[in-house]
């Protein structure tokens, strides 16, 4: 079998969805492929924080920030590693990629009170660095709220998930405040509520919320996912890559890319040296 495409992106995450929606929205003609049955890779279980110096969102909550500042935090943060010309091109376009994705459709909140996790660092912010993806409810999604990968049971309530700052903030108060037991109260109820009428949270939040946002927006430009087509090999054609082979419930489909591939599937789970050689206790880490 064969399908044709512009771009080929391997991989569902928060890498690979922006990848797929960036092309569709320059014009081209974008397939997704997912090993797994659902989207999101691990950036559907993370907190969904995106560390972006510079982001219009602060400039907005009126949060200045120093020039350079950011740039004397990561020499520090990163020592011997700290590489100039790496950090520059991320901190030139990062808030350009915030702008990107609100232009796409995507809705963020200011972390105007997260502050950078080395405080005692030079350079440092108290706040205004982070950006994440507004809350979002997922019957906005239609069936596509399917194929979202659900968060893990660990660090979630029955499905829900809870968000750094007020949300947090409101659960670790309830005992002591009227206003916080109201709102608990009411995140509690509605979970209960979409687990019994959709059998699973509806309230997404944290990278729930960013990939649902990310899916949501890759769809409406064109993208087109293939689930359970983990990438087998890739095409080559007058030595650059053409596309790949990917192993699918219905057979291998060799899938030719007219513009590239774009490789996003992580892969740290199964590099089992890298892990043993930057995890402490890797044996105690699931893969």
């Amino acid at each position: 079998m064969r399908r044709d495409c512009d771009l080929l992106v391997l991989g569902s995450g928060a890498a690979g969805l922006s990848a797929a929606l960036t092309g569709a929205r320059l014009g081209l003609r974008v397939v997704l492929a997912e090993k797994a049955a659902v989207l999101g890779g691990t950036s559907a279980w993370s907190g969904g924080w995106i560390w972006c110096p510079g982001n219009a969102l602060a400039a907005e909550a009126g949060i200045a920030d120093p020039p350079g500042a950011a740039r004397r935090y990561l020499a520090a943060a990163q020592g011997p590693d700290f590489d100039a010309a790496r950090v520059d091109a991320f901190l030139e376009n990062a808030p350009r990629m915030v702008d990107f994705l609100r232009d796409a459709g995507l809705d963020f909140e200011s972390g105007s009170r997260i502050p950078d996790t080395y405080g005692h660092l030079p350079g440092a912010g108290t706040g205004g660095r982070s950006v994440i993806a507004a809350a979002y409810d997922g019957r906005r999604m239609g069936v596509l709220i399917d194929l979202l990968r659900p968060p893990l049971r660990e660090t979630s309530f029955w499905g829900m998930t809870i968000q750094v700052g007020a949300d947090l903030r409101a659960f670790l108060t309830m005992r002591r405040s009227a206003r916080s037991l109201a709102h608990v109260t009411m995140r509690v109820g509605r979970h209960l509520w979409d687990l019994a009428r959709h059998g699973r949270a509806m309230q997404l939040r944290n990278g729930q919320a960013l990939v649902a946002r990310l899916m949501v927006a890759a769809r409406d430009a064109g993208v087109v996912f293939l689930t359970q087509a983990p990438g087998q090999q890739l095409l080559a054609d007058a030595g650059r890559v053409a596309g790949a082979v990917l192993d699918t419930p219905d057979g291998p489909v060799r899938v030719r890319a007219a513009r590239g591939v774009v490789l996003a599937t992580g892969g740290w789970p199964h590099d089992g040296a890298r892990r043993a050689a930057q995890f402490p206790r890797n044996d105690c880490h699931a893969t």
